[in-house]
């Protein structure tokens, strides 16, 4: 079959991990298609997930108004997304963690934290203080393994702090948040972890910081 242009471009982009993508979509390893290809023709649009650290459905609400034409979100973020400084998911900000790091430019910071987020020598947020984190969770979390993909899989249940300046449990007594998923999937997961929902929520009031003012708005000035 033909590759399309989503396809070439994202095969080159340093983005899509084949082992996450598999992990995540046992239908496709029973088929045996090509993950990749899948994810251009349908994933992207279902909302799987082409790495830990991006999520189609988010960014498509948040910074494609819903996606009514049907853009392959990460193709957008390849082509134009990541340049303007949109985050590919709520927990990683791709400006700061260029700025923090001094990448070179030209060099995508979501590929190089993907490359290098096992060497614990990078945090995808200024929240997460790492050395911290570590010098707490390091023994369990093992070398070799992201740190912040532990505060992913164990923040919902165990209130784990990102930071001295966090409070886990305080911030879900303060918004409510329920102590117990609604299911196993992801997204009910991520939806009771304390910090993900301030980054949820942060991340939109940034958006909406960007956004022009009404024209009605406007005209008062």
């Amino acid at each position: 079959m033909k590759k399309t242009a989503d396809y070439t471009l994202l095969a080159r982009s340093g983005l899509f991990d084949v082992n996450h993508y598999l992990l995540e979509a046992p239908d496709v390893v029973a088929d045996g298609a090509d993950p990749l290809e899948h994810f251009c023709r349908f994933g992207a649009h279902e909302g799987r997930r082409p790495n830990l650290y991006f999520d189609p459905a988010w960014y498509a609400a948040v910074h494609l108004d819903g996606n009514g034409t049907g853009v392959n979100p990460l193709a957008h973020y390849v082509a134009a997304g990541e340049r303007a400084g949109l985050r590919p998911i709520a927990w990683f900000d791709p400006a700061w963690y260029a700025r923090t790091y001094a990448l070179r430019r030209g060099t995508s910071p979501l590929a190089h934290y993907l490359a290098h987020r096992r060497s614990q020598r990078y945090a995808p947020n200024p929240l997460f203080d790492l050395a911290w984190y570590l010098a707490r969770h390091g023994a369990e979390i093992g070398p070799n393994r992201d740190p912040f993909a532990h505060l992913l899989r164990h923040g919902a249940r165990r209130d784990l702090d990102p930071s001295p300046s966090f409070d886990a449990a305080a911030y879900r007594a303060r918004h409510g948040l329920s102590a117990t998923p609604a299911s196993p999937r992801v997204a009910d997961q991520e939806a009771c972890n304390p910090v993900l929902h301030y980054f949820r929520r942060e991340a939109i009031a940034e958006r909406a910081a960007k956004q022009p003012a009404p024209w009605w708005r406007r005209l008062a000035h």
